[in-house]
């Protein structure tokens, strides 16, 4: 209403009836005086007046005449519901437990070693939360600084597990509270990316941060520090030592002890390896501890020959990787900083990590092969300690408990807590059984002729109806559609079918795409 040149007796009358107006009206809504039901019958609900679940959509398919799909048979085994590995993170006011004081890594430990900054740890997560838990734990309390350590999340699921919007038997769950508990940093991928995608976003984070140098490793590996001297067993991946000189092998093959001087964890024995490695060669790529199990990268290799192939996403990208480099004069060498186990299994509980004498090492398997499944026992061949498969002595028991497990217990519990010297033979003690469940469990791997390798990467199924849910079983199928994808993208790029390149081939690193295949 323009009330704009009406006279002013009747302006100065407006505004309080105005005001009386609209306070009777806010009093008779309030009484529910007034108010016609029937107004509010014909809106229509959102969603059914239902939250608004991903996945569980009605169906607004048109109709049609053909007839229905034909499903594929619903599977007779599926593995049991995967458990938290760690319940001390689950409680809500919980922090973690104190790893081992000899392991504490000491304030500014990498400017020792004459570098800059804290070198990165890159830990790369798809899918199965468990194995990445125990994985950021064993580096932890082997000593590596949990600030320094940046797990990258790709799986594709935008801000789904930021927002704790995705349940533990989902294959792509991650819990933030557990890593802020942790103190370690999370990256979020923008979208799912393969495997040589995330190593140059790996690359490019280095970049955007300026690391000339960084490490990576992947989820499946369990990590040590050399907590009681010399270690000498042979696991599935060692392969032959780099040493500079003999001084340098007999202190890489004979490491001092935990509480004895010179005693160095994974980490400060990480940033030696960087700090040696400058020191004896300008044109180097990557230091292996155990194959790429755990990694150091020099990002201005990986420049100078363009980055890691992304049409080459999984299996056969390391061996273009690899071959570019060499090709190009890049060294790469297998270093050893501590022990690494590469398994498919998880702790029972991970404190047992943090050495709690209340807690027994044990392991248990989240996806196990159903008997009905494996080979029979004539069809299998013996493994041998050189082709880095386990012999049968080192195989562990199925049910992930060594044979000197109760009596080690006894004694543990037994004794008294106590400081100094005490205190560390103790923590060793604890420490020498952890190790044998941990080797067990790299064994454990590589049973059945290899068969169940990736087992763990199928243990949990859950998830429907929730954001951006994808079905397991089609992802991991799709996993090995486009890694056989890529192998074929190898033999097309290099004209050669299998990862020897350099060691047996004339190839050369612009011959890429332009040779006839070398085979019938």
């Amino acid at each position: 209403m323009a009330l704009i040149g009406s006279p002013r007796g009747l302006r100065s009358l407006v505004l309080p009836i105005g005001l009386i107006f609209l306070a009777l009206s806010l009093v008779a809504l309030y009484r529910g005086i007034g108010v016609n039901q029937d107004l509010l019958r014909n809106l229509p609900l959102i969603n059914g007046g239902k939250s608004n679940q991903a996945g569980s959509h009605d169906n607004h398919r048109p109709t049609n005449t053909h007839a229905p799909p034909k499903y594929k048979p619903t599977p007779t085994f599926l593995a049991p519901s995967v458990t938290d590995p760690f319940p001390l993170l689950t409680k809500a006011t919980a922090t973690p437990l104190a790893i081992p004081e000899y392991n504490v890594p000491r304030p500014g430990l990498h400017r020792e070693y004459g570098l800059s900054y804290m070198p990165p740890l890159f830990i790369g997560f798809t899918r199965q939360w468990p194995m990445l838990l125990q994985c950021i734990t064993s580096y932890i309390t082997a000593g590596w600084p949990p600030e320094s350590i940046f797990i990258v999340e790709n799986t594709g699921v935008q801000d789904s597990n930021k927002l704790g919007k995705l349940s533990l038997q989902n294959p792509f769950y991650l819990d933030y509270n557990a890593l802020r508990k942790l103190g370690v940093n999370v990256i979020q991928t923008p979208v799912l990316l393969s495997f040589s995608q995330m190593q140059n976003f790996f690359l490019s984070t280095a970049h955007a941060r300026s690391w000339p140098y960084y490490f990576y490793s992947h989820q499946d590996v369990l990590v040590f520090s050399f907590e009681d001297g010399p270690d000498t067993m042979k696991r599935p991946g060692d392969k032959d030592w780099f040493f500079y000189d003999d001084e340098d092998e007999a202190d890489s093959m004979r490491p001092a002890a935990a509480g004895q001087d010179g005693y160095r964890t994974f980490y400060e024995n990480c940033l030696r390896e960087l700090n040696k490695t400058l020191e004896h060669e300008d044109r180097w790529a990557f230091r292996w501890f155990q194959y790429d199990h755990a990694t150091l990268v020099n990002r201005a290799a990986l420049d100078a020959v363009g980055g890691w192939d992304s049409l080459i996403p999984y299996y056969g990208s390391d061996c273009d990787m690899n071959a570019r480099l060499e090709m190009d004069g890049w060294s790469m060498r297998r270093r050893r900083v501590g022990i690494i186990n590469d398994v498919s299994t998880v702790l029972e509980d991970l404190a047992a990590l943090y050495r709690d004498p209340n807690v027994t090492p044990k392991f248990v398997d989240p996806n196990p092969i159903p008997v009905t499944e494996k080979k029979p026992e004539e069809e299998q061949t013996e493994p041998t300690q050189e082709d880095g498969k386990p012999k049968d002595d080192e195989k562990p028991k199925d049910d992930g408990e060594s044979d000197t497990e109760e009596k080690t217990t006894q004694k543990r519990n037994t004794r008294n807590n106590g400081t100094g010297d005490a205190s560390i033979a103790r923590t060793v003690d604890y420490f020498r059984e952890l190790v044998n469940v941990g080797n067990d469990m790299g064994a454990y791997k590589y049973r059945d002729e290899n068969n169940a390798r990736n087992s763990w990467q199928s243990s949990q199924h859950g998830g429907v109806g929730e954001p951006y849910y994808y079905n397991p079983e089609g992802f991991s199928e799709s996993f090995w559609i486009l890694t056989e994808a890529g192998r074929e993208v190898f033999r097309a790029k290099w004209g050669h079918q299998e990862c020897d390149l350099v060691q047996e081939t004339a190839l050369k690193l612009e011959d890429q795409w332009l040779v006839e295949k070398d085979w019938e």
